[in-house]
């Protein structure tokens, strides 16, 4: 499978996911209860935290560098440290940005869409590097499957 096909499926299978949490049954026998009217209120965000103003965070997104249902997206974008670790790991991480370095513990499949980054994981089964330069260390000498779409794409051991 190409890096293209996986990366489609991946996107296809996170939008059917996102368009069927919103579903419901029509022959649902919930019954809501009468709607609520809500107020909102708007507190000052704790030094460093997210506003809750309703306007765009100022933190990362929670989402962003920690595993959640075995999905992880570390972005390294202009604002973001140039490093990054998740020890645990997880199933599937992306890495999104360009001239990071991401260390992460046991990890089953690493996305790489961004140019001149290296990530160390103790072991992955597959690699799929979107961009060029990228450099993937291993603990061990297993090599895991490599898709890439790029040039000076490499898996090495520490």
């Amino acid at each position: 499978m190409t890096t293209t096909s996986t990366l489609i499926s991946l996107v296809t299978a996170v939008a059917l996911g996102a368009g069927l949490a919103g579903c419901t049954s029509a022959a649902s026998t919930i019954d809501p209860g009468p709607s609520a009217t809500t107020t909102s209120t708007t507190t000052a965000p704790a030094p460093g935290g997210p506003s809750t103003a309703g306007g765009a965070s100022t933190a990362t997104d929670p989402a962003d560098d920690t595993c959640v249902d075995g999905f992880a997206w570390m972005q390294f974008g202009d604002d973001e440290p140039r490093t990054k670790t998740l020890p645990d790991g997880c199933d599937t991480v992306i890495v999104n940005g360009s001239d990071a370095e991401l260390t992460l513990g046991p990890t089953r499949v690493v996305v790489v869409m961004g140019d001149r980054n290296t990530v160390d994981v103790p072991r992955v089964d597959q690699v799929d590097a979107m961009g060029d330069d990228n450099t993937i260390r291993l603990d061990d000498d297993l090599q895991p499957l490599l898709n890439t779409d790029g040039t000076g794409n490499v898996v090495t051991t520490r």
